[in-house]
């Protein structure tokens, strides 16, 4: 997506100028076109200003400023308020600069008559294709307030589970900071006041000693070349995690780690039984559904499943089947599903999976931490005895010597 500005002229003769996120200068001019609009100029900005750059967010779109529009326009609509109107008000209230200029250009384009859904969907970075398609589903039902408001539902619960994750990490990561704090501190003071005193005394340091004298030698002299190369790694890291064999590595690592892979898949699970039980109740084909779904899971390998379920079902083989085939979805899953599709209620089936899995993660975040425990206290338990042998033995063996 690039930046178009444009110059342009109404019926009454009025010059119009703006700017307008585009794929193409194409589009620029048709989105002009069906505000019944002479195209004059059009042409992709190159530098960007000051006012530009602060509306840049490397984060996207913040999850609560998405919950708060979404409610709030339900509200609004509820109330009686016209689309353009509720859209006008909330986009004069946002805060967030990068979330207000898409919402601006979301007015612009229903102002030309485009629908809610398709303005959405022209302006991404503000709802993914599930929040799209719901909404689309709403217009063409004529319950747009409801779906706004699933919507409004979906992302809060996103919200709450991110929540409850970094809630339930903040203690293990604590205790990592002050670990790798004592080890800098350890390594920048103690052990080189030790190796000191020993050749004041002439004596040999103990050879765990002397290695961990050596690291921080190293480390003291050359803290530069380490700086660079833990940000080479974290670059390189980051880079290779965006491919697509490194995400497909890295998403098979976090669902066979211990703990953590168990809920990875109990997360995978629960967000697409929901996500799709909300589609289908609003009236979209199951194949389309199962396409959305994919394409919002994180996760490659059930992103996968779903693609490959979606090719199978087209060819008039029942959901349940190639789910059954899959190694990550858990057999219980696709029996369930094979019962619901021989019901008839399929829908409902996935909403009770997905309120029993969104359940059972709740309760293994809640006791992350304590599962955390052990691991951390043989992390620590290990630290600290390397602390003490480190600092202790050369002590002991300096205590032999003097007398």
């Amino acid at each position: 997506m690039a930046i178009f500005e444009y110059i342009a002229v109404d019926k009454n003769g009025k010059t119009i100028r703006g700017d307008y996120e585009a794929k193409s200068r194409n589009e620029v001019v048709e989105f002009l076109h069906e505000r019944k609009l002479v195209v004059v100029h059009v042409d992709e900005k190159i530098a960007a200003g000051l006012k530009d750059i602060l509306k840049f967010n490397i984060g996207g779109v913040p999850l609560t400023n998405k919950v708060i529009f979404a409610k709030q326009l339900a509200t609004m609509l509820s109330a009686g308020l016209p689309l353009l109107q509720a859209l006008d008000v909330l986009t004069s209230q946002e805060k967030n600069s990068a979330f207000r200029s898409g919402l601006e250009r979301v007015v612009q384009l229903v102002e030309g008559g485009s629908s809610l859904s398709k303005a959405f969907a022209k302006q991404r970075g503000i709802f993914t294709d599930v929040e799209i398609n719901l909404i689309a589903a709403g217009e063409k039902s004529g319950n747009l307030v409801e779906m706004i408001q699933k919507v409004a539902d979906n992302l809060e619960s996103q919200k709450n589970f991110r929540s409850k994750i970094q809630g339930a990490m903040i203690y293990p990561v604590i205790i990592f900071i002050v670990v790798i704090v004592v080890v800098i501190l350890l390594l920048m003071f103690m052990v080189p006041a030790v190796e000191q005193l020993y050749g004041d005394f002439d004596a040999e340091l103990p050879w765990v000693t002397r290695v961990v004298v050596n690291i921080s030698n190293f480390i003291l002299s050359f803290w530069w070349a380490l700086v660079i190369g833990m940000f080479a790694t974290v670059v390189s890291f980051i880079y290779y995690r965006s491919t697509p064999s490194g995400k497909e590595i890295f998403d098979r690592i976090s669902l066979s780690m211990p703990i953590f892979g168990n809920l990875v898949t109990k997360i995978q699970i629960a967000e697409f039984t929901r996500l799709l039980a909300m589609l289908l109740k609003s009236g979209i084909g199951i194949i389309d559904a199962l396409h959305i779904v994919g394409k919002a899971l994180p996760n490659v390998h059930f992103r996968k499943a779903l693609f490959d379920a979606a090719k199978e079902v087209e060819k008039g083989v029942p959901l349940a089947v190639p789910l059954s085939k899959n190694e990550d979805v858990p057999l219980i899953v696709s029996r369930i599903i094979a019962t619901g599709e021989s019901t008839g209620n399929l829908d409902k089936v996935l909403t009770d999976i997905a309120q029993f899995y969104q359940t059972e993660v709740d309760n293994m975040t809640e006791n992350l931490t304590k599962m955390l425990e052990p691991v951390i206290l043989l992390i620590v338990g290990g630290i600290v005895a390397f602390i003490a042998l480190v600092v202790y033995m050369p002590i002991y063996g300096l205590a032999n010597i003097i007398v």
